[in-house]
């Protein structure tokens, strides 16, 4: 697999996570070797590097096993495009601002899963990086550039706006668009390349939904929020495929305790009382609901599911968590005791100087599944997204059609948008929230 990075914008960017004397990162031809050729147009280069590290191995333990086996150049040769929020607008030549960490952690996964195919082989790509900076004219005038314009494949943008806008775009110019980050809903249409890989707030109620459905009965169910959010009671109403409906209890926006509401007639005794509360603005309101409810539960079994953002709640005591066996959905989840994890670890703390966070994880997990779909599929992939059964490090992608505008039939017509539909469900356990141990 042949890959050249070049980034618009950020020649001389130091990404250095590390305190020492930067040094190139790797090879950028993906390890292999080939024919030497008369003064090359391009000459394969990566114009963001990376400090050494201080230290020759991190505190993660050492990969069970090394050594790689270079890929051929058979295959197609596709074109790939990151969009990534660099920021090399204001790099000031001695730091790197603050918020370009996303895109250095992404970008520096991506590699990681670059290398991995190239070590598969069976396809052929050759993938420029942009700088988005922060603006939508800034993406506007990127998406004029006649080198952005000739590839078949975009990863990115991140920035909400910037993703609607990249939408249209290539919606018109029929391009195939991964959303790595923004959980948008219906900011498309009749646009069946447009693929969303972080679950929308629609598809979080769903899977809570699902779950709760495998294990108790749609009467022990109850739907709480704030008057603002009652849309988000529909989207639990209708994943309940039967004919009973969730009991809801709709609070006023000024509540800031549940002192006058009455959580007992929604507690009976035989089974299991479920709250599902898809609401997460304010963390006082969260939190005076779970202490009202274990003030009157008494002997009744009762389970709670909440949003992801509960999760880096500070001021709620961990009983509350406990006591009241709460769940959480999750978009992402990484088994960090997993010793493929801990080998992506090392290799990434070899060539960066510094440990992967969440969106590491990501961007390694959306390049390798891009790829992989590209070698098996060609860029016809997009009409095999349904059986899409990729697991990576940091989710996994079951996608399904969403129709936004809602008058086709999911069947057979094409989808206004594709959608990560898997979402972690997490109890709380001794170690915080984890996967749900069946």
């Amino acid at each position: 697999m042949r890959y050249l990075f070049i980034f618009f914008g950020l020649l001389g960017l130091l990404a250095h996570l590390a305190c020492t004397p930067p040094q190139k990162m790797g090879s950028s031809n993906g390890g292999h070797t080939s024919k030497p050729s008369n003064k090359p147009k391009y000459e394969p280069m990566d114009t963001v590097r990376w400090s050494s590290p201080t230290n020759p191995k991190p505190p993660i333990g050492a990969p069970s096993g090394t050594g790689t086996q270079p890929g051929g150049f058979g295959g197609e040769t596709y074109r790939m495009a990151y969009l990534l929020p660099f920021l090399g607008a204001q790099y000031d030549g001695a730091s790197v601002p603050e918020k370009s960490r996303y895109a250095l952690q992404f970008y520096a996964g991506a590699k990681l899963a670059l290398q991995q195919l190239s070590e598969e082989g069976g396809v052929n790509l050759v993938v420029d990086v942009y700088d988005t900076q922060t603006s939508d004219a800034d993406i506007q005038k990127l998406l004029g550039d006649t080198r952005l314009r000739k590839a078949d494949v975009f990863i990115g943008p991140i920035r909400s706006s910037q993703v609607t806008l990249m939408a249209a775009w290539a919606k018109s110019n029929r391009k195939i668009v991964l959303s790595p980050e923004s959980p948008n809903m219906d900011l498309t249409s009749q646009n069946p390349d447009f693929i969303q890989i972080n679950p929308s707030l629609r598809a979080h109620c769903a899977a809570i939904v699902r779950h709760v459905l495998q294990r108790h009965r749609p009467n022990a169910v109850t739907l709480i929020c704030k008057q603002k959010e009652a849309e988000r009671l529909a989207y639990c109403q209708k994943a309940n495929p039967g004919t009973e409906r969730f009991a809801e209890l709709i609070m006023p926006d000024e509540a800031t305790s549940f002192d006058k509401a009455k959580l007992t007639p929604f507690l009976k005794p035989g089974r299991t009382n479920v709250f599902i509360v898809p609401s997460w603005a304010s963390q006082d309101f969260i939190n005076a609901f779970l202490r009202q409810l274990k003030a009157v539960k008494g002997n009744y079994a009762v389970e709670v599911y909440g949003m992801p953002q509960w999760q880096n709640y500070e001021s709620i005591e961990p009983e509350f968590f406990r006591d009241l066996h709460v769940h959480i959905s999750a978009a992402s989840y990484v088994n960090y005791s997993d010793e493929a994890v801990k080998k992506f670890q090392q290799a990434f703390y070899d060539n960066t100087g510094t440990i992967p966070d969440d969106d590491a994880f990501n961007g390694y997990d959306a390049t390798l599944f891009t790829g992989r779909m590209l070698r098996q599929y060609g860029l016809s992939f997009t009409e095999r997204l349904s059986e899409a059964n990729f697991t990576g490090f940091h989710t996994a992608l079951r996608l399904e059609k969403v129709f936004a505008s809602g008058n086709a039939n999911a069947e057979t017509a094409l989808p206004d948008y594709w959608e990560n539909g898997f979402v972690h469900i997490l109890s709380f356990g001794k170690k915080g929230f984890e996967p749900i141990r069946e």
